[in-house]
């Protein structure tokens, strides 16, 4: 419950008008003495003489150079404001002031308590500041070294804001430092949390959005500032602690508070959640009605600034920015939001039911300006015009020179784009907020090698896992709704003919998708559509396996032979779909698989994934006989080859020894079928077929079955951020990939 108010009492303007003249007047003489009779040349600030305050503050540092790969030094802007020492007056008239424009009513203390917190809270506000001045700051490091960095000289208001460059590059992210003033070591010291490129960052406003403040009202103000005890709003230090397990990102609380409320909003935070750097406004309201409109005039203008500064030091974190309804957060942060769509990924308000005469400020009008760009504590979904996208440039984009159209295709460039434009759905598409995006260097290399060669910009990477934004609004009137529900996480492949996903949205349809199996992570379930639904294909479409004529053990046994089975993610498919129960639940086919190592070997064997399996090192050796192999061991020919090796090995298939008559021989790597690269045999030989793989949500949903009973499971080879990506998918990548080229390269969206 908050304390009850006073505000209807007549007579607070004119004592509001009184305190503020008198205060003017104990203000005009500070100036005019610190701009006088004291005001020196600059000079460094006397330890005996001054009392300092040095800011909490957080050290950053940009990402590496593109040129030389070394990281940048880590920097930090140090905020002290310097007093003169002794300069306190009697603040006994101005205590009586607040007392009486409050009204003392003993809610909050007795008398003589609320009166010292009022005079302990007020006295910054009557210090005199020392303008001039200059200080040595000792910042001691993590790697055992302490820097001297002179700061200053201070302002006419007695603060120094200074960015200092340590010029050292290996401190470890989330290190903490305490540095401090050079001859007050005790009384004038700062805490400098180290915070990398990348990550997360809030940017959390203070008052009504985690302290009860009341900057709806005047008297509200001043009775929480100098009379209370402050007060978390309920439920926001759980929040917090939540957002800081999950995220662990570096904090940033921004307050219209004057600095001279500090060590007083320092406390409160310290006590009631994480810490981080606080920001204040830089002027000392010496009058009280001036401190009063720092919490409500020009709030706007002011947050986004500090905030343009704090997007300046971490432009590649994602940011989450939380304020409340009371004042302009919705608006501040929403403009940052149109300036800066791909760094703000959420903005929460808190709507102040608690305050009087909020209907306005809380109404659906008022808070449009957020609801387009962030989301409320309703839940409001917002879609951006524009987002992060990684996209090709083909041959004819890739050159600046028109010429280029008429020459032969050269490598594609891959651009990471801040600005690409959010994809609109059709009535029949989903919108897809992408989590995880998935991609082999076989598939880049196979996509290449189909595609046409003057296509238009597309964006890459066709398995994906993520969030359901929108649903096609031709399911809208069906009285079931669509088959996928707003809030849903799904896993899919993309249509090829379309743009895929290494971006943060992405379009697709109810036949591209399933529901997520829920035992694993997005990272694992971007992994599995490409290679399950092609070994399934492989299988079943093209191979024409029929489980349901392999009714018992008295049916001819099927064999299959899978080349590359571990290093390739669709031999490793195919492996688990031929073992799973659930598909040959009375019949059990001998699997004959190749790999390149006996440590691969031995991982197939302890899973009972094949009943042989040929080592065959890589490069091949030319003397190595497939054929001799399956004569020597006395293994009858194969109904199936599942080929994940690719052209160096694919004759070697074709031999009665290997496949049976009317067998057949597929491949999922080798593009030399479909471009007719290799002209039909006239001898009778099988002919090789490329498995063209093809969006299947309905066995999806099978698949996903399956992982969730543990039969099939996906397997991530490395996993990057977005922003990283272009390098990751360039041909040079898909080069130094060597044997793991059929490994799934997991890339991070949101």
């Amino acid at each position: 419950m908050s304390s009850p108010v006073q505000t209807k009492d007549p007579t607070i303007p004119q004592k509001m008008e009184r305190f503020s003249s008198s205060l003017k007047r104990y203000s005009s003489i500070l100036r005019m003495a610190s701009n006088t009779l004291l005001r020196q040349p600059a000079q460094v600030a006397n330890a005996h003489q001054s009392t300092v305050w040095l800011m909490d503050n957080t050290a950053y540092r940009h990402p590496a150079s593109h040129v030389s790969g070394e990281p940048h030094s880590w920097r930090v802007e140090v905020v002290a404001c310097v007093f003169r020492k002794d300069s306190r007056r009697d603040v006994s008239k101005f205590v009586a002031a607040i007392a009486d424009l409050i009204g003392l009513d003993g809610a909050v203390g007795t008398e003589k308590e609320i009166r010292r917190r009022i005079a302990q809270r007020l006295q910054p506000f009557l210090y005199e500041v020392v303008p001039d001045h200059s200080m040595m700051l000792e910042l001691p490091l993590p790697n055992h070294t302490t820097q001297i960095h002179q700061i200053g000289p201070t302002g006419d208001n007695g603060i120094i804001s200074q960015v200092v460059n340590t010029g050292v590059r290996q401190i470890a992210d989330g290190s903490r430092v305490r540095a401090h003033i050079r001859g007050v070591k005790d009384r004038a010291s700062m805490e400098t949390a180290f915070a990398g490129p990348e990550g997360w960052l809030v940017v959390s406003d203070i008052d009504d959005t985690i302290k009860y403040t009341k900057t709806s009202d005047t008297t509200g103000i001043l009775r929480t500032t100098f009379a209370e005890e402050p007060r978390p709003i309920a439920g926001m230090p759980q929040l917090y602690s939540r957002i800081e397990s999950w995220f662990e990102p570096t904090w940033f609380y921004l307050s219209a508070s004057p600095y001279n409320l500090y060590p007083f909003l320092r406390g409160f935070l310290r006590d009631n959640f994480t810490p981080g750097t606080l920001i204040l406004r830089d002027s000392s309201w010496l009058d009280i009605s001036e401190l009063v409109k720092s919490f409500t005039v020009n709030t706007q203008e002011y947050k986004v600034d500090r905030i343009r500064k704090i997007r300046k030091w971490f432009p590649h974190r994602r940011a989450l920015c939380i304020g409340d309804s009371t004042q302009t957060d919705p608006e501040a942060y929403a403009e940052i939001y149109k300036r800066h769509p791909e760094w703000i990924h959420a903005i929460f308000i808190r709507k102040v039911m608690d305050v009087p005469h909020m209907e306005e400020r809380n109404s659906p009008k008022r808070m449009k300006p957020a609801k387009r760009r962030s989301t409320t504590m309703d839940e409001q979904t917002f879609v951006p015009d524009t987002m992060r996208a990684l996209y090709w440039c083909p041959a004819s984009t890739a050159l600046r020179d028109s010429s280029s159209l008429e020459n032969p295709r050269v490598d594609s460039e891959t651009v990471f784009d801040m600005d690409f434009p959010t994809p609109k759905p059709s009535p029949s598409q989903y919108l897809i907020k992408v989590q995880t995006a998935a991609f082999s260097h076989d598939e880049l290399r196979l996509a290449k090698e189909l595609n046409p060669s003057k296509s238009i910009p597309q964006v890459p990477v066709h398995n994906f896992c993520g969030t359901v934004i929108s649903t096609p609004t031709k399911d809208h009137e069906k009285p079931e709704g669509p088959m996928f529900k707003v809030d849903e996480v799904v896993f899919g492949l993309v249509d090829y003919a379309q743009d895929g996903a290494a971006a943060d949205y992405v379009l697709t349809t109810d036949d591209q998708i399933a529901h997520k199996p829920q035992n694993i992570s997005a990272a694992e379930a971007a992994t599995i559509p490409l290679p399950a639904l092609t070994a399934w294909q492989a299988l079943f479409q093209y191979a024409g396996i029929d489980p349901t004529q392999l009714k018992d053990k008295r049916s001819k046994q099927l064999r299959v032979l899978i080349t590359n089975a571990h290093r390739s993610e669709v031999g490793t498919q195919a492996l688990h779909l031929l073992r799973s129960r659930d598909l040959f639940p009375h019949h059990r086919p001998w699997i004959c698989a190749t790999c390149s190592s006996e440590d691969n070997a031995n991982e197939i064997r302890e899973l009972s994934l094949a009943d042989e399996i040929i080592l065959i090192p890589d490069p091949i050796p030319k003397d190595f006989d497939l054929s001799a192999v399956f004569r020597r061991n006395k293994w009858g020919p194969v109904d199936v080859v599942l080929d994940c090796t690719g052209e160096k090995i694919l004759q070697q298939f074709k031999t009665p020894a290997v496949i049976k008559d009317g067998g057949a021989v597929l491949t999922a790597v080798d593009a030399n079928p479909v471009l007719n690269i290799n002209p039909k045999e006239s001898d009778g030989k099988p002919q090789t077929q490329f498995v063209h793989v093809e969006p299947d949500g309905r066995t999806l949903e099978l698949i996903a079955h399956m992982v969730e009973e543990n039969n099939v499971r996906g397997r991530v080879e490395n996993i990057v951020d977005l922003v990283n990506g272009a390098s990751v998918l360039s041909e040079d990548a898909a080069a130094a990939g060597g044997e793991q080229r059929g490994g799934i390269f997991v890339i991070r969206v949101n």
